[in-house]
């Protein structure tokens, strides 16, 4: 060999070094259409391949990143026969290839893809991780859970095994178990906030929680995820109480879900002359009543790439003087943005039950049922906001079906159509006592969550121990359009509502399917909201406030034959002709306390120009 001839390098020239290294920098300060550029300049290589998936996922880019991924995981098909693929590199592109499927609607080829490489590797908890959130979108949730599981096994205390478990787990209704997996991830990750905050969100499901105890976990989160949060003097807008006024509303729920048929009559029913809407539309996936939000509104941004402060530099360019969010600490929350007091005035309305925690957020919408006055006040950050005539207005979404009578065959029919994380212990005492009053009930579970076997032998089980068979339960997990969802009303004679997190869109379908609601108060907004709708139609007593309370007046609707057709067909002309769905007087309502509070901000503006002026 000639000893003066240059050997083939073995790795990376330190100028590919050097690359990468400048990309993986762009990558993590967030700096992904730098990335990708330098990408483009880069050798070809599994890394190259790798880390363009991972800059299309963080950008938000989904359908290019699926359009790659499947060009990625065809090439890798033909190069490795029944995808036996051998290297390690190769293995990490196709884990990110099955990330970008497991997101964008191709979730049974992320779980095949999965499946291979957890066959390959087993004793890698990575990939059972992964492998349990394809699962997840995929719908197979018990087999997530299993996956889940064996991840934990092999790595205990990996906080988010925990955390991915406990979703599955709260998502399936056992919010108990999913609690403690939450409680679990938050002690082995203490500085991740993240945790902390689904403890936050899940602990208004439990009747263990009190508005005090509610309020401290907040406090603690504000402590951990924004240490320096203060409410800001925000005078750079004109302090003039009589202009028109700019109102921005924050909402990763602008689509066809609850939160529609509370947002659209708020926007019909403001006053456009008074008030310019802009939405920030923080939906992955939108549709047609999307389209139908953004009609009522005079702008509109899709803000599901922009980070959080971009996002803040975006409505201070919108010069917004009222932000309003509709998320709280639920999934896809901005109280990111909300923290760093972008707009003069902040509220929070109907998304969410409590607090926020934040001092930057001012005012929280509500009324006197919800929020009777003195009895939450100090367990609130914000200031509350109570509206006389209630804090929501609701407009159905779908064409309803006409109200038929229940067949009269002398079974009382009992049902449940909500959230199976709303189903706590407390709400099967009150409806086992309910059907132990009324030997001849059944009750009817109704949600797609309860495909889940082990949700429904959960269920089964909670029942028989409290002396509830079997045979008197149905659980029905058919997924259904918003008709059919509303047409299952006509085959049950009562509606058994959910404590301490009352339903609140399931309520009012019921309502208007002619369904009579039974409901009982507790201690937190949570577990008033139901009382607050019923006053609306001269129904409170239907909100009872014990166990006894509540079976006794399930038994008194079934003795007294309440659930007549006429009786039900009445139930919807009263909900009509109710403040419940008053559109002009709510936009009305909630246009004039906003108005006011904009009064009192230029009211402490001008005061403190004065202290200024006189120093």
């Amino acid at each position: 060999m000639n000893s003066k001839t240059n050997p083939e390098p073995l790795g990376p020239t330190n100028s590919v070094r050097e690359d990468r290294s400048q990309i993986e920098s762009f990558f993590k300060r967030g700096q992904y259409r730098q990335a990708l550029n330098g990408l483009e300049q880069a050798e070809p290589s599994a890394w190259r391949d790798t880390t363009r998936l991972r800059c299309l996922r963080a950008m938000g880019q989904g359908a290019d990143a699926v359009i790659f991924a499947n060009e990625l995981y065809e090439t890798l098909r033909n190069q490795a026969t029944e995808y036996k693929i051998n290297t390690s590199k190769r293995n990490n592109q196709l884990r990110y290839i099955a990330l970008v499927f497991a997101e964008q609607n191709q979730a049974d080829e992320a779980c095949g893809i999965m499946q291979e490489l957890c066959a390959q590797s087993p004793e890698v908890p990575a990939l059972h991780r992964e492998h349990a959130f394809a699962l997840t979108n995929a719908d197979r949730s018990d087999e997530a859970e299993q996956a889940l599981n064996r991840a934990i096994d092999l790595q205990p205390t990996h906080a988010n095994s925990h955390a991915q478990l406990a979703r599955i787990y709260c998502r399936s209704g056992r919010v108990k178990a999913g609690y403690n997996s939450y409680s679990m991830a938050a002690s082995l990750d203490p500085e991740n906030p993240n945790y902390l905050q689904r403890l936050i969100y899940w602990s208004n499901y439990s009747e263990l929680t009190t508005p005090q105890s509610n309020f401290q976990l907040t406090k603690l989160w504000v402590q951990k995820a924004h240490p320096g949060n203060q409410k800001g003097s925000n005078t750079w807008r004109t302090a003039n109480a009589n202009r028109q006024l700019k109102i921005g509303f924050i909402s990763s729920d602008l689509c066809a879900n609850s939160v529609s048929c509370f947002i659209l009559p708020l926007l019909e029913g403001l006053d456009r002359k008074q008030f310019h809407i802009t939405a920030y539309n923080d939906t992955k996936k939108t549709d047609g009543v999307t389209d139908l939000i953004r009609t009522q509104c005079d702008n509109w941004h899709d803000i599901a790439r922009n980070s959080d402060p971009a996002l803040s530099k975006l409505i201070a360019s919108d010069q917004i003087d009222i932000l309003v969010d509709l998320n709280g600490h639920g999934t896809g929350n901005r109280l990111g943005v909300f923290s760093r007091h972008v707009a003069p005035i902040q509220l929070s309305w109907f998304g969410y039950p409590s607090t926020t925690g934040l001092k930057s957020m001012d005012y929280c919408v509500t009324d006197r049922i919800a929020d009777p006055i003195g009895i939450t006040d100090d367990f609130y950050s914000e200031s509350l906001i109570r509206l006389s005539n209630g804090f929501l207005c609701y407009k159905p979404t779908g064409n309803a079906p006409a109200i038929k009578p229940t067949p009269s065959d002398g079974v009382v029919r009992l049902g449940a159509f909500g959230n199976l994380a709303k189903i706590s212990s407390l709400a099967m005492d009150c409806w086992a006592a309910a059907m132990h009053a009324v030997p001849n009930s059944v009750l009817v579970l109704k949600r797609p969550q309860l495909a889940s076997q082990n949700a429904q032998r959960f269920f089964l089980k909670e029942f028989a121990e409290r002396g509830i068979q079997s045979d008197r339960i149905t659980l029905d997990h058919e997924k259904a359009r918003i008709e059919q969802r509303l047409d299952a009303y006509n085959q049950i004679d009562l509606a058994l509502d959910t404590t301490p997190y009352n339903g609140t869109a399931t309520v009012l379908e019921a309502l208007w399917m002619g369904v009579p609601v039974i409901s009982m108060v507790g201690q937190t907004h949570a577990s008033r909201v139901s009382a607050s709708i019923l006053e609306r139609i001269n129904l409170g007593g239907m909100a009872t406030k014990s166990v006894t309370d509540f079976a006794q007046r399930v038994l008194e609707f079934s003795e007294l034959g309440e659930n007549t057709l006429e009786a039900r067909q009445s139930l919807r002309t009263r909900m009509q002709n109710s403040a419940l769905m008053n559109t002009p007087q709510f936009g009305r309502e909630f246009g004039n306390a906003l108005r006011g509070k904009w009064q009192l901000w230029c009211d402490d503006v001008a005061t403190k120009l004065e202290q200024e002026a006189s120093a």
